[in-house]
């Protein structure tokens, strides 16, 4: 599976790799956020590919006593990719998790995607994590807003149109719709057996993937060229069940296909989801 940093434009061979490639980021496309744990360093391109770095807030408790209380310092604790897009997926944020190996930035929204007046009224429900989860802190669920999601690839298809779609379809028991949204993530299989079961979000210990089974109709595509590394990758503006979802991924992802995508075809894959609350709905 190819990693999400690649899928952006941000390829690294290692963790150190990767290190040396955030040192390098010019100032210039940056801004600070504060948040409860210490800060988001978001840096960000014209071509959409965004890295959300964490800077943790620390005690600096080896300070001379002398020079007066101890400060906090700033460490980085870790990195989210994300991609800025055109989106717009309309729900009702139902929780607010930080699953087990989530760190103090990190977290995911369960969600009623279009949602209706009463809880539970919806088109389908989504689980994706936030970029600037940790900014959240005092929201409280449930309560609608309007997000931008974006899909990394981890496996993807396209077909011509729907036709080809439905076509290819011809003999499988399960068949899916050419705008379908599925909370994949939701129902992988347990610890305790190979068979996906419901990971109910109200529950202890919590840890379902940020992953969904997508299919939708391209509304526009380009292939877009990451400004510091000169890596490109195929970014497209998808219609599927509930809203508009930006799908990112590399040319070598899409077999069968080179350059951008063309307006009405259908892609199909399985994804990441990482979102950002753009407004309350």
């Amino acid at each position: 599976m190819t990693d999400h940093f690649s899928i952006i434009g941000f390829q690294a061979r290692s963790a150190e790799e990767l290190a040396s490639l955030i040192g390098k980021l010019p100032e210039d496309r940056a801004e600070s956020l504060e948040c409860r744990p210490g800060y988001y360093y978001r840096w960000h391109t014209d071509v959409g590919s965004e890295l959300w770095i964490h800077m943790q807030k620390r005690r600096d408790e080896d300070a001379d006593e002398g020079d007066g209380p101890p400060e906090d310092t700033l460490a980085i604790v870790g990195v989210t990719p994300f991609f800025a897009g055109a989106g717009r997926v309309p729900i009702r944020a139902v929780a607010i998790k930080r699953r087990p190996e989530d760190n103090a930035f990190e977290g995911a929204i369960f969600a009623e995607v279009e949602p209706g007046e009463e809880l539970h009224d919806c088109t389908t429900v989504a689980l994706f994590d936030v970029v600037d989860f940790a900014c959240l802190a005092n929201r409280v669920a449930p309560f609608k807003a309007e997000a931008q999601v974006t899909a990394f690839a981890h496996d993807i298809a396209v077909f011509s149109d729907a036709t080809s779609f439905e076509a290819a379809q011809d003999g499988q028991e399960v068949r899916f719709a050419p705008k379908s949204f599925f909370a994949s993530g939701l129902f992988m299989p347990s610890s305790e057996t190979d068979q996906p079961v419901f990971h109910d979000p109200d529950q202890p210990g919590f840890n379902a993937p940020s992953r969904a089974f997508i299919c939708g109709e391209v509304i526009r595509s380009e292939i877009r060229t990451n400004p510091v590394t000169e890596q490109s990758f195929c970014w497209a503006l998808i219609e599927t069940l509930g809203g508009t979802v930006d799908v990112v991924a590399l040319e070598s992802q899409i077999e069968g296909h080179r350059g951008p995508l063309e307006p009405g075809m259908v892609v199909q894959g399985e994804f990441w989801l990482c979102g950002r609350l753009l407004s309350d709905g």
